[in-house]
């Protein structure tokens, strides 16, 4: 509730534009009590970081404890030069703060894309805290689809949220 009310103090403008809880069953081997994920949902049109359209904040919390915040912007198919501008802004806005960056490529059977992962740690485990930059060359056809720039800050250190919640 404490990060909730000070977006909500912090930032007048942002809409939820959806609030989702659900119960997630017990790990398989982990046993104990099944963990209440809930996932609230902002609209950021406007924001000056993000400069795409269809701006998203994405604040997801196990057991009441923040552990990822996913900020997607989308980019129509013909404007590259904006969004990859906007990309490696972001990037140099994050390298000063993360030591070390590692190169990452997403393949799927109507997306591709590019990015880089961060940690403040050189041998990071699945738990460590992370940042993620990339951009996602989304196609529903040929000639038809869009570009969406992500920024993930996850951290599952103190949650039993397992890395297959990234």
């Amino acid at each position: 509730m404490i990060v909730l009310d000070s977006i909500n103090k912090t930032y007048q403008q942002l809409n939820i534009v959806n609030h989702k809880i659900t119960k997630l069953p017990p790990y398989k081997g982990a046993g104990g009590d099944s963990i209440l994920k809930e996932v609230v949902t902002y609209n950021i049109n406007g924001n000056s970081c993000f400069k795409g359209h269809n701006s998203k904040l994405h604040l997801e919390f196990a057991d009441s404890k923040l552990y990822k915040a996913y900020i997607v912007t989308e980019y129509p198919k013909g404007d590259y030069q904006n969004m990859i501008s906007n990309f490696n802004s972001l990037r140099g806005s994050i390298k000063p703060y993360w030591k070390f960056e590692k190169e990452t490529k997403v393949t799927g059977t109507s997306m591709h894309g590019f990015g880089y992962d961060y940690t403040k740690v050189k041998n990071a485990s699945p738990k460590t805290e992370k940042v993620s930059l990339q951009y996602m060359d989304m196609q529903t056809n040929k000639n038809v689809g869009t570009y969406q720039l992500e920024v993930l800050w996850v951290n599952l250190a103190n949650t039993r949220m397992q890395s297959s919640n990234y």
